[in-house]
């Protein structure tokens, strides 16, 4: 599979090259951009890359195809978008969701493509608001995770953390605790992350009504505080929380915490799994 790039620096191109050759899935192969043999994919270093009369010229269709390699997502959000500092594992899902969707699959039409909010995230990632849940691809063995927190950047920072790690993921959002109790009635999640501080009924509440329901009372609940003291890690042990996580995010602290929970996540998942066939 080929990838093309436009407008790297050498350093980061040598970069990209090294990533590519990370991937299990694929075959990639970094070409240089030629307008003649077009690649499977073109990278572009920078938003200001697309109005180069070489890229800009490029065929209509061809567009879906252009990823753009920027600190910011591009004002064109039809675009799929990795973020800079490159990170390897997103690099490679951005490129596989691409060549899911117009490669190896029926090309996407305008009004299926994915919105700015999800167009980065891959096939590996399905974000959600509330209960909706926007799943590029199904994945059975993808880590299920709620993220409870009335904070969109907070809401965002760990989303990011979570796509850094090497599992697949299905991330659903919740801004309060009644909307947290809602969707865990109509989803099992497999990780919930937690903030204290919340409208409505705080984290502290909202974890306890959560252990009262029969599906949840083994899921890893991991509470969001900006601060924890004694008192609030005793709240929380009795309202049954798992462990916490202090914001702003440390993504070492953060690395730390899913270690000590996914050997357990691991080991419970074909417990729930063999629980709810019989159930059903």
């Amino acid at each position: 599979m080929q990838v093309g790039s436009f407008g790297f620096p050498e350093q980061q191109r040598s970069k990209v090259e090294k990533i590519l050759r990370l991937s299990r899935r694929r075959d990639y192969e970094l070409v240089a951009f030629d307008e003649t043999a077009l690649p499977d994919v073109l990278l572009v270093f920078g938003e200001e890359a697309l109005s180069a009369p070489s890229v800009s010229a490029l065929p209509a269709d061809y567009r879906r195809r252009l990823v753009v390699v920027s600190r910011q997502k591009p004002k064109e959000v039809s675009l799929p978008h990795i973020g800079y500092p490159l990170i390897s594992s997103r690099v490679i899902r951005v490129l596989d969701g691409i060549v899911d969707r117009t490669i190896d699959s029926v090309p996407l039409t305008d009004s299926d493509a994915p919105q700015a909010a999800d167009v980065s995230e891959s096939k590996k990632v399905a974000l959600s608001d509330g209960s909706r849940t926007q799943e590029t691809e199904p994945d059975d063995n993808a880590l299920r995770v709620l993220v409870v927190d009335d904070s969109a950047p907070m809401r965002q920072a760990l989303a990011d953390q979570l796509m850094a790690l090497p599992m697949a993921m299905q991330i659903s959002f919740a801004e309060d605790g009644a909307s947290a109790l809602s969707v865990t009635d109509q989803q099992h999640f497999d990780l919930i992350f937690l903030d204290i501080m919340m409208p409505g009924i705080d984290g502290f509440e909202t974890c306890t009504q959560l252990r009262q329901k029969a599906h949840i009372k083994k899921t890893p609940i991991i509470m969001l505080s900006s601060k924890t003291s004694p008192l609030d890690e005793v709240k929380g042990i009795m309202a049954g929380c798992s462990t916490y996580l202090t914001k702003p995010i440390v993504p070492d602290e953060f690395q730390k915490v899913i270690r000590r929970v996914s050997k357990w996540i691991t080991e419970y998942r074909p417990e729930r799994a063999a629980s709810q066939a019989r159930t059903n």
